[in-house]
């Protein structure tokens, strides 16, 4: 999986497409304010546990409205931070990450092997590739075996993060990610390519073979053809060229028809499912003939509402669950959203004539733009000539139409 990550153009394109993103997220970290909450109690412990439990954007704005209010205190310089944004001290933070990403998005797993202090503290991680590790703890053994570089050894369970997707065939068993599932399909485009390369690269099948006759005294001469054949035709350049060869005269032409094989369809198909696979849109793939700005501002705001935001999510889910409890246990990590600001619905908002139901920092919170404290708890007054809007219908006062002959007259 990862082989096709390093030699497939294409699938690599794919696969940074969302991995790119997930690296550069930022990061934020809560902690539940000490005055209110007693660390470590159970009431502080529910409230974690409640607030990891909600979905991203209650999260968010639960976090954001707690911090107003001062039951939850945001940490600006927290060891998560530093431990996300400069793990290693030979590669940068957003590298690992990307790392992180990839494998966790492919084979479905990956290890963050923590790096610790002279005092036990974690300070940083190694992101191991989830090859190199061939043995997994279980209750009887809690190590995990760990071949990597010049080291090979048990580790204990302790000192590494297991983030994963849970196979439904074996959740206690190793992480399934959607690379693997595009397994076959990666080894057909594989295929594929070796097949240009090598037919190309030998120069193709001669367009034609000649044979002269020797006669009966004629030797046995076919490994002396196979070494002709592979000086003359290992080449580009050989294409096209005749071939004369000791035998009978006869020509038979040789083509092969890779047209009939469809080799560009097939190619072109395992590309678009790679893409759809990672709910990429099309035009981030640069295929697509026709794009406008709107749409390339759709596109952007689609990819990350369909294909980043939920790994995201996933990402922030499992290092909340092993990467947070063994730095700062009262903490919480959250992420900032991915989508980008839909610049038309801003410009739909401010372009519209608001109503008395909403105040004005509500309509700048539809549009994206931050309040106005001038405008705090201000409504918009109603258009000239505007009607009141009516709850309930108006009885009739008009007398009913007549129903027989006699009210007629």
């Amino acid at each position: 999986m990862l082989d096709a990550y390093a030699e497939d153009a294409w699938f690599q394109a794919v696969v940074d497409t969302v991995a790119d993103p997930l690296a550069a997220t930022r990061f934020r970290v809560f902690k539940p304010n000490p005055l209110r909450y007693q660390p470590g109690s159970s009431r502080a412990k529910a409230a974690q546990a409640s607030v990891r439990a909600m979905a991203p954007e209650l999260r968010a704005k639960y976090l954001a409205d707690a911090s107003a209010s001062g039951e939850w205190v945001e940490l600006e310089d927290h060891e998560l931070l530093r431990i996300l944004y400069a793990p290693h001290p030979d590669y940068p933070g957003q590298s690992c990450l990307k790392l992180l990403a990839v494998y966790r998005m492919l084979p479905g797993e990956a290890f963050m092997w923590l790096r610790r202090s002279a005092t036990g503290a974690v300070v940083g991680y190694e992101p191991i590739p989830p090859h190199c590790v061939t043995m997994t703890p279980t209750p009887q053994d809690p190590y995990y075996f760990v071949s990597y570089n010049l080291f090979a050894g048990r580790v204990p369970a302790s000192d590494i993060v297991w983030l994963k997707g849970l196979d439904p065939r074996n959740p206690a068993g190793r992480g399934l990610g959607r690379g693997t599932a595009l397994a076959d399909e990666l080894d057909t485009s594989a295929a594929i390519q070796a097949a240009r390369k090598a037919t190309f690269k030998r120069g193709g099948l001669p367009a034609a073979v000649v044979g002269v006759d020797e006669g009966t005294a004629g030797d046995d001469r076919a490994e002396e053809l196979q070494t002709d054949y592979e000086e003359r035709f290992t080449k580009p350049e050989s294409a096209g060229r005749v071939w004369f060869v000791s035998g009978k005269v006869t020509l038979s032409q040789i083509q092969q028809d890779f047209r009939a094989l469809q080799m560009d369809e097939a190619a072109a198909g395992l590309e678009h499912l790679a893409r759809k696979v990672f709910n990429i849109p099309p035009g981030m793939m640069g295929d697509s003939a026709a794009g406008t700005r709107a749409s390339a501002e759709e596109e952007k705001y689609t990819l990350a509402d369909r294909a980043i935001a939920p790994w995201l999510d996933k990402l922030v889910a499992e290092l909340n669950h092993g990467l947070v409890p063994r730095v700062d246990p009262d903490a919480v990590l959250i992420a900032d959203d991915p989508r980008p600001e839909s610049w038309e619905r801003t410009f739909k908002v401010v372009t519209s004539a608001p109503n008395e139901g909403v105040t004005w920092n509500e309509v700048r919170a539809l549009g994206g733009l931050p309040p106005d404290p001038e405008l705090e708890g201000k409504r918009p007054r109603p258009l000239p000539g505007a009607q009141p809007v009516l709850d309930t219908p108006a009885t009739p006062s008009n007398p009913p139409p007549p129903r027989s002959d006699a009210e007629r007259r």
